[in-house]
């Protein structure tokens, strides 16, 4: 039941999380338009992918060492931290670098230097957050993220209000990164009794520096598939179709929370059952799996089916472009999903030098077809090049899944089969209202209907219900 709870605590505050997130960027497109937006982006995506060298994975190992070996906790933070600040000084100065090598204008220079600042906020904030998720506590984290997009909202919608400089949407990230880490300290200070102190410790850095090192190269890898199609964008057709291109991107990513949170929650048991319990290792994982297979599967259908209506009526006719591309990403929202609890297992179970191949080869393969598409197709060839990659993260991933962990074929393909059918009737149905009746009618006449066809078509079971019930009440 704890991975429930732990879920419940993420998912709710993951949805507020990326409500406010949503409707903040949302603002942002509408306020700024697509140059500037594409400007702001721009920044967050070369950011987000420098930070990656400050964790190199070492917050991973974290979790998984806390779970395994609790009374540690103390010293394993201590060498992390003493590590980060290693890696935060020399990240930061190829920041500084690179804004020169590109060639960016000052005010780009400016909005990186402040960017880079949160990005070691992040960082430390991942770090501490990871000592909780190693103790499979993650109330704190679900509370601590909602308290800090929300601080965003108020400070970011202020600089829109007065029409201040972008620099100004950057540092209402960095301040409320800021309160996140003092909020967490506190947690951990006072409830667990651990505290922020970078004590370097030989022994333990080459223990955990052994096991993050295919852990750094795969976080590298993802994060750089992740943000490289926005940055290639921008530099081979300019800022204008990175914010068009941005708008199904953000739509893409706002739902990531979901695997996210089930993640946070499985990654923990796993490492404790692939040592202790195969057979629950095997039933945590399928669960996974299904788990995400019922929720994705009528969000990318339906999101595909009124791409259109979503797109005008939030984004307005200016982001008209951005439809297909949404389409085109919803098409391969379902590998995305199912790369989580894949790639978690692998983690999991002593084989991250196989995912850090999986991840290498794949962004190699999207930065290939980013190269070859974008200039043909511009931002359609962006989100086929992000799909392809997808698919391949699954099927690598489960080549390789069903050497570790015994995997039911038959019944994982009797669920989709079920879930299919669920929602191709969903589908129809939204099909025929559109254009018909009001955007949120669609919306809630569809999920009546697929939450209907799943109880007909048995695709959740009454042990499901059950452990949601139960969940509720908890």
């Amino acid at each position: 039941m704890s991975v429930a709870k732990n879920t419940t605590w993420m998912t709710i505050a993951s949805v507020g999380q990326k409500i406010i997130a949503f409707a903040y960027f949302a603002m942002i497109a509408r306020f700024l338009g697509t140059e500037l937006t594409g400007r702001y982006t721009t920044v967050l995506a070369f950011t987000t992918i420098v930070v990656v060298f400050v964790d190199l994975g070492l917050s991973t190992v974290l979790v998984r060492e806390v779970a395994r070996a609790k009374e540690k906790a103390q010293t394993y933070l201590s060498t992390v931290l003493a590590t980060k600040i290693v890696l935060a000084i020399l990240a930061y100065l190829g920041l500084i670098v690179l804004a020169y090598l590109f060639g960016y204008d000052s005010e780009y220079r400016l909005m990186l230097y402040i960017s880079g600042m949160t990005m070691l906020f992040d960082s430390l904030h991942l770090s501490l957050y990871a000592v909780l998720r190693g103790y499979g506590v993650l109330k704190y984290e679900a509370v601590g993220v909602l308290m800090s997009q929300a601080l965003t909202l108020i400070l970011g919608g202020l600089a829109l209000y007065f029409a201040l400089p972008l620099v100004y949407l950057i540092a209402a990230f960095t301040i409320s990164s800021a309160m996140n880490v003092l909020y967490v300290r506190r947690i951990l200070k006072e409830k667990y009794h651990i505290s922020i102190r970078p004590i370097f410790k030989k022994d333990i850095f080459y223990h955990i520096a052994r096991i993050a090192v295919p852990f750094a190269f795969a976080a590298i890898f993802a994060r750089v598939y992740s943000y490289i199609d926005g940055l290639m964008l921008k530099h081979m057709l300019g800022d204008s179709a990175a914010g068009i291109y941005a708008v199904p991107m953000k739509i893409n990513f706002a739902f990531q929370f979901i695997p996210f949170a089930l993640v946070a929650s499985l990654y923990p048991r796993m490492s404790e059952y692939f040592t202790t319990n195969k057979e629950r290792l095997a039933t945590i994982f399928h669960q996974g799996i299904i788990y995400l297979g019922i929720i994705v599967l009528p969000i990318a259908v339906g999101i595909g089916l009124l791409a259109r209506d979503i797109v005008l009526l939030i984004y307005t006719d200016t982001y008209i472009d951005s439809i297909l591309p949404l389409q085109i990403l919803m098409g391969g929202l379902f590998f995305f999903f199912m790369s989580f609890p894949i790639g978690a297992c692998l983690n999991a179970c002593n084989r991250q030098k196989t995912q850090t191949i999986i991840a290498g080869v794949v962004m190699l393969v999207n930065i290939g077809l980013n190269m070859v598409l974008i200039p043909i197709y511009g931002i359609v060839g962006a989100a086929v090049a992000a799909v392809a990659g997808n698919i391949l993260l699954v099927l690598f991933g489960v080549y390789i899944v069903r050497q570790v962990v015994r995997i039911s074929g038959l019944y994982l393909l009797k669920k989709f089969i079920q879930m299919g059918i669920a929602v191709v009737t969903m589908g129809v149905v939204v099909n025929m209202l559109s254009g018909s009746v009001s955007l949120l009618m669609s919306i809630v006449v569809g999920a009546l209907v697929y939450l209907l066809m799943l109880f007909v078509t048995k695709a959740v079971e009454p042990r499901q219900i059950e452990e949601i019930t139960a969940l509720i009440r908890g």
